[in-house]
């Protein structure tokens, strides 16, 4: 199958063309080249040219990001995080007879978030990259029971609040998640009436 998309053009089989209409959805949300090839499993420099093609630009270049528990560091990020994962799950389900469930199910769940959150995307295909392929390449399916992820040190599950029963990223050690605003909610009263 000959695959030409404007400045690359070389014989792609059809399982590679997959790849390359994935990479090349990746690159129009912006994801750099090195998660490109990561997510999508297309070679390094057709991810580079895909992305410029796409963007009219280099990818940047440099580290990606190594610190999940960035995730933790608000309640926003903590319902963006744990809202991507569990799309992220239904997509790999829904999509798991494809050869490329994985990139197939990495970017339509980061395009229906940024679609349902716009002007409010805190996370980036490079750090949803690191939290699903760092800590959920193995036990996935496990995401939407708690399942904890599989970094080396500071894991986190999804669970859901035991007041709102909104679904958040929490530290994996928790068993009975509250989140803050709920919290709040319980002081707040409190400190009126004192």
């Amino acid at each position: 199958m000959e695959h030409t998309s404007g400045h690359l053009a070389h014989k792609a089989s059809a399982p590679y063309a997959s790849k390359v209409a994935i990479a090349q959805a990746l690159a129009g949300m912006g994801a750099r080249a090195v998660t490109i090839t990561a997510v999508a499993r297309t070679k390094p420099a057709d991810s580079r040219a895909i992305y410029k093609e796409v963007n009219g630009t280099q990818s940047l270049s440099g580290q990606t990001p190594t610190n999940h528990e960035w995730f933790l560091g608000s309640r926003s990020l903590r319902l963006q995080a744990a809202f991507l994962l569990l799309m992220y799950v239904s997509y790999r389900e829904r999509h798991s007879a494809d050869a490329d469930a994985h990139g197939i199910a990495f970017t339509l769940a980061y395009h229906n978030y940024r679609r349902l959150y716009p002007g409010e995307v805190l996370i980036s295909p490079e750090r949803l990259a690191l939290l699903i392929g760092g800590g959920y390449s193995i036990g996935w399916r496990e995401i939407p029971r708690g399942g904890v992820s599989k970094f080396a040190a500071g894991n986190v599950k999804v669970t859901k609040c035991r007041k709102c029963a909104l679904p958040h990223l929490v530290e994996a050690h928790f068993r009975k998640y509250e989140c803050a605003d709920c919290q709040a909610k319980v002081e707040a009263p409190q400190l009126l009436a004192a």
